[in-house]
């Protein structure tokens, strides 16, 4: 089987190639955020699960860096430029986001029932949140506009909502991670 070098490859050939990567690391990342959704959710009933949420958060840009820097060392001969590893953990990132948004669909469409809406009316409603909200400018009124505006979404709505978000901080998420990655020269560790 012949290789291809990177160099000698077309623009089309390279994006399929990135893509096709960053498909395989946003289905393993995908996964992983459906466990730390379940760690979300579970953290009402067992506050540890609260932990393991947190981490899988933190974690996140760690793992993709270390993909990307995986991606560049052993796919495109130790070199990437800032806007290929920018669009890779770009990419790794937003399948990972699809998959975690049809896995919140199908939770609150049919799993939830309301649950973690009624777990945040209830924190809402404890006296010394409230002190902690008004502290900060929140309002009464705001505070139950807030609660009604999430108690009338649908499961559709909150994914989207939910994918939304995960692409705004993933677009600004991602340029670090770029930035540290990107490489112009190829390493050689015995110079």
């Amino acid at each position: 089987m012949q290789t291809i070098k990177t160099s000698d490859m077309t623009f089309a050939e390279k994006y399929s190639q990135l893509q096709a990567y960053a498909r395989i690391d946003g289905a393993i990342l995908g996964l992983l955020w459906l466990v730390s959704f379940a760690c979300f959710v579970g953290q009402f009933h067992y506050p540890f699960c609260g932990l393991l949420w947190m981490a899988t958060l933190i974690g996140t840009p760690i793992w993709v860096g270390f993909r990307t820097a995986r991606f560049r060392d052993r796919v495109l001969e130790g070199v990437i430029s800032f806007r290929r590893a920018y669009g890779y953990s770009m990419f790794t990132m937003f399948y990972a986001s699809l998959i975690l948004a049809i896995g919140q669909f199908i939770y609150f469409q049919f799993l939830d029932h309301g649950f973690v809406i009624n777990q945040y009316v209830q924190l809402l409603s404890d006296p010394g949140v409230k002190d902690i909200l008004k502290g900060y400018g929140m309002t009464e009124t705001v505070m139950k506009e807030a609660i009604t505006t999430f108690q009338e979404m649908r499961p559709i709505d909150l994914a989207l909502e939910l994918l939304y978000s995960n692409i705004t901080i993933i677009v600004i998420l991602c340029l670090p991670i770029a930035l540290i990655c990107k490489r112009k020269y190829p390493h050689n560790p015995y110079k």
